[in-house]
């Protein structure tokens, strides 16, 4: 504790909640625990890199051409978060990069997804078809969902609810982005003021996915779409209200605060190695379905919403 002292000195207005100490002091004073979490992440970000790696094989094996990048595309999500966790672990310094931009990723993967679905089941005519002459009754998700019920309206309302979570999180990503590099207090001081826009556009597009969901779903009662589709939303749940509802916790919450960086390094590795160990009983499930569908899809033709590339 003496080398931490004599690097770094109190200070008035020392705001020890943020605070986290260089990064020589973080490896001298958290070996233990450091070490402890960088096996725990290595061990599964090998594990999620194997599945990523055999999904691509088994995406190019048994999916079109036409639809090969596009699945890929929307399988990376996985890799990419838990790559940014096990970052943020030996860095934590940029741990509030590594917290936005797999959200931002996640919203982009989700429109590809959501897109080729869409294609997969006909197109906007087939759909807009089935709402006009009520071969489908689309569903009441909410009251602040009104607007969609109307069935020629619904399919934009939903298209627009879904294509504004990666449009609108990713400008306002980057306004955190620019407020972080230019001053990291005021980018803790504006968490309040930013957190009602980004809860607004995940509800909105919770409504629409949802509603969209449960109105194409009785056309495929079989098909596991639907269960992998449901993997995919955990994942925003992991990369956003999660770490909202930690670090609202950890703000609201007193705390015995040290030069050494306490209680802002062991926040930052419980949230971290949380999101991992998620992330990896979400891609088990995820390799199971994949695994099982190949075994089922051998003898099965290359075609339409039955094949195994509907993964993510």
């Amino acid at each position: 504790m003496n080398s931490t002292e004599e690097s770094i000195s109190p200070a008035e207005g020392f705001d020890c909640r943020n605070y986290l100490p260089p990064l020589n002091v973080y490896y001298a004073e958290y070996t233990i625990p450091l070490s402890l979490s960088l096996t725990v992440g290595c061990i599964i970000w090998l594990w999620v890199t194997f599945v990523f790696i055999k999904v691509i094989k088994l995406i190019r094996h048994q999916t079109e051409k036409s639809q090969v990048m596009v699945l890929i595309i929307a399988n990376t999500v996985y890799f990419t978060v838990v790559t940014f966790n096990v970052v943020a672990l030996l860095v934590p310094h940029v741990a509030v990069v590594c917290d936005i931009v797999p959200f931002v990723a996640f919203c982009w993967c989700i429109l590809v997804f959501f897109r080729y679905l869409k294609e997969s089941v006909g197109g906007d005519s087939i759909i807009v078809s089935l709402y006009e002459t009520k071969a489908i009754d689309p569903p009441k998700v909410c009251p602040c969902f009104r607007f969609i019920y109307d069935k020629k309206r619904q399919l934009r309302a939903i298209r627009f609810g879904i294509m504004q979570l990666p449009i609108y999180n990713s400008v306002v990503a980057s306004i955190q982005l620019l407020i972080f590099s230019y001053d990291k207090d005021l980018f803790f001081d504006a968490f309040y003021i930013i957190l009602p826009f980004i809860i607004t556009s995940i509800v909105f597009y919770v409504g629409s996915s949802v509603s969209f969901i449960k109105t194409v779903a009785p056309l495929y009662p079989d098909n596991p779409i639907f269960k992998r589709f449901f993997l995919l939303q955990l994942v925003l749940i992991i990369t956003k209200p999660q770490i909202i509802i930690l670090e609202l916790i950890y703000n609201l919450s007193t705390f015995e605060c040290t030069l050494a960086g306490e209680p802002k390094v062991y926040i930052n590795l419980i949230k971290q190695l949380v999101i991992l160990i998620e992330i990896a009983i979400v891609t088990v499930f995820s390799y199971k379905f994949y695994t099982n569908q190949s075994s089922e899809a051998v003898t099965d033709e290359k075609i339409g919403v039955n094949n195994t590339g509907y993964e993510a």
